[in-house]
């Protein structure tokens, strides 16, 4: 029910994406660069394409597999926040593999489209609550990492920091 409240009326985004791989196949051209995402929780849809890796909590990468009619949920930065660093943002990226180069010519000898299009969704906590460690985790060393702001300020703040590593 908490994460319900936070949630309700955020400026939650559908977010498809889409790579040409007709024009880009050569294996190990990133598709998406390694980051984690700054929202609560990312949900990836199965793409016709493989390419998606997560890295674990122990640091291994792992090619995503996502079953038919299941998601892959991942978490950001604000649950990253909300949990005092107990649950740690995913990090990902998307790259052509060895894998991605098979489908590609299966796809094309049936006349499928080359395009990689992933519909994510980026699930965000309302702009105007706050985010802050809550219930086990509200202590003062994760309230002095992860001080308590607006969910929107967060935002704002981590795409001006973004913004600074591009110059």
């Amino acid at each position: 029910d908490t994460l319900a409240k936070l949630m309700h009326q955020g400026p939650h985004l559908l977010a498809p994406t889409g790579s040409d791989l007709s024009v880009h196949n050569e294996i190990g051209t990133v598709l998406a660069g390694y980051h984690s995402d700054l929202n609560l929780f990312t949900i990836h849809g199965k793409s016709r394409y493989p390419g998606l890796f997560v890295w674990l909590r122990d640091g291994r990468k792992i090619a995503v597999k996502v079953p038919d009619g299941c998601l892959l949920v991942q978490a950001g930065m604000q649950l990253e926040r909300l949990t005092g660093g107990y649950v740690k943002a995913g990090m990902h990226e998307v790259v052509c593999t060895e894998a991605t180069v098979e489908v590609l010519k299966a796809r094309k000898q049936r006349g499928e489209s080359p395009w990689r299009v992933s519909s994510t969704v980026f699930s965000h906590v309302n702009s105007d609550q706050t985010l802050r460690p809550l219930g086990k985790f509200d202590e003062p060393e994760s309230n002095e990492r992860y001080p308590a702001m607006l969910a929107g300020t967060f935002v704002q703040k981590e795409l001006e920091r973004i913004a600074l590593k591009t110059t």
